[in-house]
């Protein structure tokens, strides 16, 4: 092999080599159809080293709304992740679609707890995160091409809450429980905070 060909080889080798994406977040769908009428407000403040966050959802509308607000694990357990192709992570209680790989298998649809609201209603919650953010995800890290990591570095943070009318999620609701599936996201409408900055 002569020195051009090793030098086109080698290089070759290292473009192929260096294309490889690190893994990103899985698609997020947005919901179908219009959101519910409600009254929102949210309030995410760093102190020290955590993050302080509380919300308010008053149910606005004709329709009982399911709030996708009880995360399992700690009273204060969120969800967080990164939006892709962005420098904002995300704090959520919400559901999440399963990712679609064909390098992974779940033996269930992980699942995430709501509160009834009646209309006329609200719910609210203060909550705590400790700082730095850890990405947490119902479905894990990986999906068979590395781990997911969060934005680096982080620039902005929002909180987001899940809601879902209850009329829609007939057939999905379990123990008071919704699966963190794509048939729930297709329903889901989120409700979020301004971001601020990190």
């Amino acid at each position: 092999m002569t020195r051009t060909k090793r030098l086109f080889a080698g290089g070759l080798a290292a473009l192929l080599g260096g294309c490889s994406a690190a893994p990103a977040e899985p698609a997020d769908p947005p919901a179908s159809g219009a959101p519910p009428a409600v009254g929102f407000t949210a309030e995410v403040v760093v102190e020290g080293q955590s993050l302080h966050v509380t919300y308010r959802l008053t149910n606005q509308s004709p329709d009982e709304l399911l709030v996708l607000n009880r995360v399992p694990g700690a009273a204060d357990a969120v969800y967080v992740v990164g939006r892709s192709g962005t420098h904002v992570v995300e704090i959520g209680k919400r559901a999440f679609a399963m990712p679609d790989t064909d390098k992974v298998s779940w033996a269930q649809a992980a699942r995430v707890g709501v509160t009834k609201v009646p209309p006329g209603e609200s719910v609210g919650e203060q909550l705590t995160v400790s700082l730095p953010l850890s990405r947490r995800h119902p479905y894990g890290d990986d999906y068979g091409d590395g781990t997911i990591t969060l934005p680096d570095p982080i620039e902005q943070v929002v909180f987001c809450l899940g809601v879902v009318r209850a009329s829609e999620a007939k057939g999905l609701a379990a123990d008071e429980t919704l699966p963190h599936l794509s048939s729930t996201t297709s329903v889901q409408h989120l409700f979020c905070s301004n971001p601020i900055g990190l």
